[in-house]
């Protein structure tokens, strides 16, 4: 939740992907059921502080999305910087869904790029706009910076929270196809993972106690739900127990059984008074099996009441219907007298009270992958009051109220039963392409794995030639292609990575070199991008600033070139060693943009390489002075296909006598 000038205000799912001010996003990883493409392209915008047309232009995925396999691919096209990871083998998966929604994100400092954050993310909604505009749904979140690591106290839990997290990732990883994220490797999108991997290891260092995160990998959630409760050492009989869940058993298998178990084994537990108050929250018009247990559910002791999820007007004050999908255990006690929720916890988190969701370990038949937290909120009150702060008031912090209940006469909808979908998105026999040049346009290679039982499509519908080491492509590099394979019957998109590593990448314009200044100046930030759009607020880097730009509106073309250069060799001393792949490659990239220029074609009139002054140590910096080094060599190889591609590298040296 935050707090705004004009009040209180839920933090919506997508908002909890901002980066923070003066931080970046760096690289997240997010699992969930499902996803859309206008939600993650949200996201990464948020994330990355990058534009559509941005991400687009720069081709480094920043965040690995894993979904359930039903989930149709998000092609990066849609959602550029996202990577939707297909799962390696659909049919031997060990859970009947991926239903967990949990989301790790790295943030870097723009100055200090010793500063870093972590922010864990657990949803009980998906990444979807339908989440954002129709859901009744909640999320929890913990935010971790390096300098809290320095800390003695404090931090145990949320570290122990983090590792929990990275384990779930690193499990999943194994079971999806990742090929794809080393795609990347030219513009050091691998060594940024390497980082991030780094601090994460620095927070599970600190890790202390049991964490509040768990899934269902080695046990059901139930089982982890009471496991933590016992363990917190809270064990206090609450009078009062709220259940909520989006889905419940289907009307076919009977009248709802769960609910009353959940009651039945906190009162063993010496967690929930035999005369507490109970209630059941629902979607009136799709509550599965609880639409024909009503009366028995008020025949049960203590009675379980049903009653309709509550949309808190603090939270959503334009009122527009919405339906519950937030799965929720909340109890507390209620003294007369008081309006302090006393001895509250709550679970939250993606399973649903049914028998897969929450009652089964995750299995290929029986259980989901769920993920969920119980936490123990601190200073809730029941109802809101004056001197209370709303984001303190437990029905604006979950869909509940007490006026309204759903009597046995009143009339409740089962809905449609769900079933399962096919699988749809498996891993293709290649993750993606390697674009080279050839004589008649490009060819396609795989980049990683075997071409030769799939087929390429062009966007006519007519099959590409196939060659012996790939795919001819007579038109313009593509940003991915359609391939085909196990006799047609399986499809999928795969991206193309240009010769610079940019993967599913817009083409890069030619460009002057006052433009190349400027592209360069801001980095990291990669450019505009042919999509910019307007009225984005783009956090830019004052790089510029500090240097004369080269103007071919007052400049000559000598004079140009002469501060281009210079301009390069000051910049280039400040950049640190985690940026320095992607900075030779922008620069090889920019550079070569330029090639067309007028400076450049002045040079070559000259018989000069305006460019070996660059080779010079004092315009490296020190941990690339000179190609003894991988970073120095790195650097030099970059300017050498600048030199072939300005058609300077045979030329005399500038400042040098012939």
């Amino acid at each position: 939740m935050k707090s705004s000038q004009n009040g209180w205000s839920p933090t919506s799912l997508a908002q909890h992907f901002d980066a923070p001010d003066g931080f970046r996003g760096e690289f997240g990883w997010v699992c969930g059921f499902s996803a859309d493409a206008s939600f993650m392209n949200d996201a990464a915008e948020r994330f990355t502080r990058l534009t559509k047309g941005q991400r687009a232009q720069e081709g480094k995925v920043s965040i690995a999305l894993y979904l359930d396999p039903s989930n149709p691919q998000i092609r990066l096209p849609d959602a550029p910087g996202v990577a939707h990871l297909p799962i390696l083998d659909a049919a031997r998966r060990p859970f009947r869904l991926l239903h967990a929604k949990v989301a790790l994100l790295a943030f870097r400092h723009g100055n200090d790029h010793e500063r870093w954050m972590l922010r864990l993310i657990v949803s009980t909604g998906n990444w979807t706009r339908q989440t954002l505009e129709d859901s009744l749904d909640v999320a929890w979140r913990i935010d971790i910076q390096s300098e809290a690591l320095r800390g003695v106290d404090g931090i145990g839990e949320a570290c122990a929270d983090i590792r929990a997290a990275w384990d779930l990732f690193e499990w999943l990883g194994d079971r999806f196809d990742t090929r794809l994220l080393g795609a990347d490797s030219r513009i050091g999108a691998p060594a940024s993972r390497e980082i991030v991997r780094t601090w994460v290891q620095a927070c599970i260092r600190k890790a202390r106690g049991t964490p509040r995160l768990f899934d269902n990998r080695k046990r059901p959630m139930f089982e982890e739900v009471k496991a933590r409760l016992v363990a917190a050492d809270r064990v206090v009989a609450r009078n009062y127990l709220a259940m909520g869940s989006g889905f419940f058993e289907a009307a076919a298998k009977g009248e709802a059984m769960i609910p009353r178990r959940i009651v039945r084994d906190l009162i063993s537990l010496k967690l929930l008074t035999q005369t507490s108050e109970v209630d059941l929250f629902v979607n009136p018009l799709a509550c599965q099996s609880i639409a024909i247990s009503v009366k028995g559910l008020l025949a049960a002791t203590p009675a379980i009441v049903v009653r309709p999820a509550a949309m808190p007007e603090a939270a959503f004050p334009e009122r527009r219907v919405r339906g519950l999908h937030a799965k929720f255990l909340f109890s507390a006690n209620s003294r007369k007298g008081s309006n302090t929720c006393s001895s509250p916890w709550a679970y939250l988190g993606s399973g649903n009270l049914t028998d897969a969701g929450f009652l089964q370990a995750a299995g290929r038949f029986l259980g989901n992958l769920e993920a969920g937290v119980v936490i123990h909120p601190e200073g809730v009150e029941w109802r809101a009051r004056r001197f209370v702060d709303s984001d303190r008031v437990i029905t604006n912090l979950l869909p509940i109220q007490w006026e309204e209940d759903c009597a046995p006469q009143r009339s409740l909808e089962s809905g449609a039963d769900w079933s399962p979908p096919d699988s749809e998105f498996e891993a293709p026999p290649v993750s993606h392409f390697d674009w080279h040049e050839h004589p008649t346009g490009g060819e396609l290679r795989a980049g990683s794995g075997d071409h030769m039982g799939i087929e390429v499509w062009r966007p006519s519908g007519e099959r590409c030639e196939r060659l012996a080491t790939g795919f001819l492509w007579s038109d313009p590099m593509p940003r991915t292609v359609r391939i085909t394979w196990d006799g047609g019957r399986r499809e999928a998109d795969i991206p193309v990575a240009d010769q610079y590593g940019r993967i599913a990448a817009t083409l890069l314009p030619a460009i002057g070199l006052e433009e190349a200044w400027w592209e360069l100046a801001d980095f990291p930030m990669p450019p505009e991008g042919e999509f910019h759009e307007e009225g984005v607020d783009v956090d830019r880097e004052p790089g510029a600033a500090r240097f004369a730009t080269p103007s071919t509106a007052t400049d000559s073309p000598i004079r140009q070139m002469m501060q281009l250069i210079e301009n390069i060799a000051a910049r280039q001393t400040e950049i640190v060693p985690a940026d320095w792949a992607l900075w030779c490659t922008r620069l090889e990239q920019t550079l070569r943009q330029a090639r067309d220029s007028g400076p450049v074609k002045e040079f070559i009139t000259l018989r000069l390489n305006p460019l070996r002054p660059l080779y010079a140590r004092p315009f490296r910096p020190v941990f690339a002075e000179c190609g003894a080094s991988d970073a120095g060599r790195l650097y030099e190889q970059a300017l050498e296909r600048v030199e072939a591609a300005w058609e300077v590298a045979g030329l005399d040296r500038l400042g040098e006598q012939p």
